[in-house]
């Protein structure tokens, strides 16, 4: 049943016990005041147009305020028990705590002091006195709890996403502290050594770009391995505090609610209403250990256990529960009855649907079957009275048990939805680990080999005197600072890459490293993300040629068929032997392929070796 669905069922339930009112009335003239004055909470309970209720809170208290005492003025000793629990709710929910515990006492005061005025409604004293109190709390707590808890859960399904983004944000931090003190690190000694090579002699040019190549190959190693290398998730702690909130609500409103009961049904025997049976010391010690036994078995049902696991041995401990409901009826009669609730709250939470509920109405049709045993407590009234009392017992219990029920469940749905939270968070700091080293591995590698390669060159060209070597150096120098902004992008997001950008990068690095190079492409209107993506696709295919190949000749080619884009790298350097085979960039450029709802294909033929991935055509069509 959603949260919404449970809190009207059982303000219907509380709706239907005080129209039915247990206590006598000459006729029914209370009935439209117990309906207006349910008008404003099924309204707050509604979630519906609450902007009243945010506007003119305290205008609205005082509306539940005169409709509730106006029951009182009109109907004195006659009012109906309870009704004035539903502003004692409205207080707790609408006025900020702790001042709504505190104005909840005071009319908690203000309810047995009216009632003394007007007199209790029946007798002896000391039950109707407590009484009017219990179900005063009974209501308040119900109306308070469940929907207070329903908002929890709600907050809790709306805010799943919240987690997961504060457990990306941290990977992304301790993943940016680890790349600055690996990689940038490495990328400012490279800096260094080649601004010594611009500035020293000859023989000091030629020892600092070997060690400016060395920390470019460190730092391309680095960036390969960053999977690896990467620091463990983050632990996963609560953003908004709503998983401790929950289970503490919870439990103060049952052990309330608990209490309420327990202390009712004992004055029940102690101290009975008129016509009851009062127990004797020799009844009274069985009844008091059924009580705690009802109590302590109720309590191991609402527990929440992880996955929805029911307690052990639940059906032996059901069977009893429904053995101790029943059992004390011949002696005590009516008092006996009220703990059919946690009953049917044990139903509801231990047995599947629809079976619960069909079972649920069958412990709440056992209430009329029961007054129809003319207990001691009803015995001699009216046949009319017997059959309104049969359903406000019915629908108090029906309440009852769906508080009981209410509470464990939301309970456990916000246990559930707090683990499922973790697991989101999980699965999306394990995706964002993924996009961080596939980006590391595909963005900076090229980068990195392009420096390692073009210090090689600048040592070359200085060995022979050569003035295109202080060109390359300046080279190495932008290329350090554009992988270093590529560096901070990825721990930071996705970065985005310019394909037209990449196209030239990978003409320019190719020809360095003395490969010749040919490019056929046409002019193909592409998403920003599908441009990135191909972007990244070229700069790890290039990357691999540079690292695994002996290639001196590369066609890249971008074109459009009917359909798709394809995207070919073919290069005449696949060592003799050697098959497609799939490494870390291989593996990154099909999934990024796959992301894009295209595909990846490899093709091996002598030393040649081609490379074809294929993206949707249209631009936007991406997945």
């Amino acid at each position: 049943m959603a949260t919404r669905t449970l809190v009207f069922a059982y303000l219907g339930c509380v709706l239907v016990s005080k129209l039915a009112d247990g206590n006598e009335h000459p006729d029914f003239r209370y009935v439209p005041f117990v309906v207006v004055c349910f008008v404003l909470p099924f309204w707050y309970v509604s979630g519906r147009a609450r902007g009243p209720w945010l506007r003119w809170p305290w205008l609205l208290l005082l509306a539940q305020c005169a409709v509730t005492y106006l029951g009182f003025a009109v109907f004195q000793d006659r009012w109906v028990g309870g009704v004035s629990g539903l502003l004692g709710g409205l207080v707790l929910l609408v006025v900020r705590s702790p001042w709504s515990w505190w104005l909840f006492g005071l009319l908690a005061g203000a309810e047995i002091s009216v009632w003394l005025v007007v007199g209790l409604p029946y007798q002896p004293p000391v039950n109707a006195a407590y009484w009017v109190l219990n179900v005063f709390g009974n209501v308040s707590v119900g109306l308070f709890g469940l929907t207070r808890l329903a908002s929890l859960v709600e907050r809790l399904e709306s805010t799943q996403d919240v987690l997961a983004g504060a457990a990306v944000m941290a990977q992304r931090l301790a993943t940016a502290n680890d790349v600055r003190t690996t990689i940038m690190r490495r990328l400012e000694q490279l800096g260094e050594h080649v601004r010594n090579a611009l500035t020293h002699g000859p023989v000091a040019e030629l020892t600092e770009l070997r060690l400016a190549g060395e920390a470019a190959r460190a730092a391309a190693a680095s960036a390969r391995h960053i999977v690896t290398e990467m620091p463990a998730p983050p632990e996963l702690g609560s953003t908004d505090g709503i998983e401790r909130v929950t289970p503490a609500l919870v439990r103060r409103i049952v052990a309330a609610v608990v209490v309420l009961y327990g202390v009712q049904y004992l004055l029940n025997l102690t101290a009975p209403s008129a016509g009851g049976t009062t127990a004797s010391v020799a009844t009274t010690a069985p009844a008091v250990l059924v009580a705690v036994t009802m109590i302590l078995l109720q309590l191991r049902h609402a527990r929440f256990r992880p996955g929805g696991e029911l307690p052990p041995g639940w059906p032996w401990t059901l069977g009893a529960q429904a053995v101790l409901s029943f059992v004390a009826y011949p002696v005590f009669g009516v008092a006996s009855t009220g703990f059919l609730a946690f009953l049917g709250g044990s139903i509801l939470l231990l047995i599947e649907r629809p079976l619960r509920w069909v079972l649920f109405g069958a412990v709440l049709a056992s209430l009329p079957m029961l007054t129809l045993l003319n207990p001691a407590d009803l015995a001699g009234l009216p046949f009319r009275f017997q059959l309104q009392w049969s359903v406000y017992a019915a629908s108090t219990l029906g309440g009852a048990g769906l508080l009981v029920y209410g509470l464990s469940r939301f309970n456990r749905t916000a246990g559930e939805l707090d683990i499922a939270r973790r697991q989101l968070a999980l699965v999306a700091v394990t995706s964002e680990r993924l996009r961080i080293a596939q980006d590391a591995h595909d963005t900076l590698g090229l980068g990195l080999s392009t420096i390692a390669l073009k210090s090689d060159l600048a040592r070359t060209l200085l060995e022979r005197g050569d003035p295109r070597a202080h060109r390359e150096m300046v080279h190495m120098l932008h290329l350090a600072r554009t992988v270093a902004s590529d560096a901070e992008s990825i721990v930071q997001s996705a970065p985005a890459l310019d394909l037209d950008a990449e196209i030239a990068t990978a003409r320019d690095v190719l020809t360095t490293a003395g490969v010749t190079t040919t490019i056929t492409r046409t002019d193909i209107p592409l998403d920003a993300t599908t441009e990135s993506e191909l972007a990244a696709v070229l700069r790890e295919a290039i990357t691999n040629i540079l690292r695994h190949s002996a290639a001196r000749e590369c066609r890249i080619e971008l074109v459009r068929g009917d359909s798709q884009v394809s995207l070919v790298i073919d290069n005449d350097g696949a060592p003799s032997g050697r098959g497609a085979a799939r490494g870390h960039g291989l593996a990154n450029i099909a999934a990024r392929a796959a992301r894009m709802g295209g595909s990846m294909s490899t093709e091996a033929d002598g030393n040649r070796f081609i490379l074809a991935t294929y993206v949707p055509a249209e631009p936007g069509a991406t997945t």
